[in-house]
């Protein structure tokens, strides 16, 4: 495979990988290529970000471009389109809860189950660590050290969780009521 042919094929993956059919060739696939770097480069910073970032996790897991492309909705990618040929939509499914924990659960070691009773915040089962030291090990790569906190599982003895912490807030049921009680005032006997 040529240069330019892969760099196209790289560029039609990245925009399909989030939904944005790729512009249609008329010539080669130097020409393709060019015209798919223009439609990439008028994205967001972020759009950019997510395809490149989705498209290169494909490509990863498949192995190649053209089963990438093939694993995708509309696979376009594979050959350059003729201008004349009509766009083809996006298809897109949503995963089910169940397909979405176990997009998660499979990067998780075996030694780092789901908890039967815990729950994340978005209703998941959260990973248990068999130890405290490894728990603290894995808090410590956390970008959001400051807001989690490590504790032992009140189902499982012996596993530990990360979890966040929660802050304290003004009770909206009972007025003038403190979070911390105010400081008494002294008294002044005259």
């Amino acid at each position: 495979m040529k240069k330019g042919q892969r760099r196209a094929r790289r560029m039609a993956l990245y925009l399909s990988s989030i939904g944005i059919p790729p512009v249609p060739s008329a010539g080669s696939y130097k020409q393709w290529a060019a015209g798919l770097q223009a439609q990439y480069n008028a994205l967001e910073v972020g759009q950019r970000k997510l395809a490149r970032r989705t498209g290169r996790r494909l490509l990863k897991e498949s192995g190649s471009i053209a089963i990438a492309v093939a694993s995708l909705a509309h696979a376009v990618a594979l050959q350059p389109e003729v201008a004349n040929s009509p766009p083809v939509a996006p298809r897109s499914r949503s995963r089910s809860r169940e397909e979405q924990f176990d997009y998660i659960r499979r990067r998780w070691s075996a030694l780092t189950p789901p908890c039967p009773s815990c729950r994340m915040r978005n209703g998941f089962p959260k990973r248990s660590w068999p130890t405290r030291k490894w728990a603290d090990e894995v808090w410590e790569r956390q970008h959001d050290r400051d807001t989690l906190r490590v504790y032992e599982c009140p189902v499982q003895p012996g596993f530990w969780h990360l979890g966040h912490i929660r802050l304290p807030v003004a009770s909206v049921v009972v007025p003038n009521e403190h979070l911390v009680s105010p400081l008494p005032t002294p008294s002044y006997s005259i």
